[in-house]
């Protein structure tokens, strides 16, 4: 073993004092072992064609220390060596300096950013958004326009994270890019990517929106999880007075969980007392329980017709009626016979 392989401190120019032949059979020793191959990557000589090699070993540049040395490999290395080992070097701790490097060509670099995304690789897909895109000081220059092209792309990435936190900067920045794929973003697996095309379609042209989430949610075809998103969507966004009777429907409504979602928008945001009525006779337990809640007089909701104590309200024969109930469940507890 060399004292390099060792992992002891040896300076480079010891290496041109060995022949060809033997810097090379050194080289291939090196190239085996991480503290070999940092040492190679530290060479103040190192060329393109050497760089290449050094990105062979990939899981040196997913490392998630930092390594001075690996921004000297990106800086030598061609190309075509550098898009080989694209998701490796985009995924470590080495892509600031990838986007550096290319950075003076931006269409290469929203290329080369977009193409990232059409891999499963996440952590890749994860640290490109948050460099190239989410970071508001935008170190590398991209601008607003490619910002939005790389955010884009990554919308159709197979990793759901990628497209969540590209749906939320398109919302925010570009809205109008989400509209071109509103179809595919309304039926995404990920109820966040939902959520957020929703909310953008929205604020784009509301009206247009409503109709469209109506009519999906008249759709029994649909599947049960896009409906969900429909269904709360509208109870973000309209009034009471417009929901009432989709709110009745879909508390009766077979499906478990479309059911209960429309029990919970009744309960915290459009108390009224068609739908509550209509939720009594649900066929599950846990949505005629929130409707006996908002009616029952005594713990009740005045806006789903039930009330409660201390309700400016409630006729003063509904106080005298509590009283007497009052009275009585105390005389009939002095009654009750003492236990033993």
């Amino acid at each position: 073993m060399t004292a390099i392989e060792a992992g002891e401190p040896v300076a480079h120019a010891e290496l041109s004092r060995l022949s060809v032949e033997d810097q090379e059979h050194l080289r291939v020793r090196l190239l085996a072992t991480p503290t070999g191959r940092r040492w190679l990557r530290a060479d103040p000589e190192l060329t393109p064609d050497a760089a290449g090699r050094l990105l062979e070993h990939e899981p040196d540049f997913r490392q998630s220390r930092r390594d001075r040395t690996l921004a000297a490999v990106i800086k030598q290395a061609s190309s075509a060596a550098i898009e080989r080992h694209l998701d490796a070097i985009a995924a470590g701790p080495g892509a600031p300096e990838l986007w550096r490097r290319l950075a003076v060509d931006p269409d290469q670099l929203v290329s080369l950013a977009s193409s990232l995304f059409a891999s499963d690789d996440r952590q890749a897909a994860d640290v490109t958004l948050h460099l190239l895109v989410l970071d508001r000081l935008d170190p590398f220059e991209v601008g607003e326009d490619r910002r939005a092209k790389i955010a884009a792309a990554a919308l159709s990435s197979p990793n759901i994270g990628a497209r969540g936190l590209a749906a939320e900067y398109l919302a925010e920045h570009d809205p109008g890019v989400l509209r071109g794929s509103l179809d595919r973003l309304l039926a995404d697996e990920s109820e966040r990517v939902r959520g957020v095309a929703w909310e953008a379609a929205l604020r784009v042209d509301r009206s247009g929106t409503v109709e469209r989430a109506v009519t999906l949610l008249s759709d029994e075809s649909a599947p049960v999880f896009v409906r969900r998103s429909a269904l709360d969507a509208l109870g973000t966004v309209l009034p009471t007075s417009q929901l009432t009777d989709l709110l009745a429907y879909f508390v009766v409504h077979p499906d478990h969980d479309l059911a209960a979602d429309a029990a919970g928008l009744l309960y915290r945001q459009h108390r009224n007392p068609i739908t509550a009525e209509a939720a009594r006779a649900s066929p599950h337990p846990d949505v005629r329980e929130i409707a006996e809640r908002l009616l029952d007089p005594s713990r009740g909701s005045p806006a789903a017709g039930g009330s409660r104590p201390g309700d400016p309200t409630r006729s003063s024969t509904d106080i005298y009626a509590d009283m007497i109930r009052q009275l009585e469940e105390r005389s009939g507890n002095q009654h009750e016979p003492h236990g033993r």
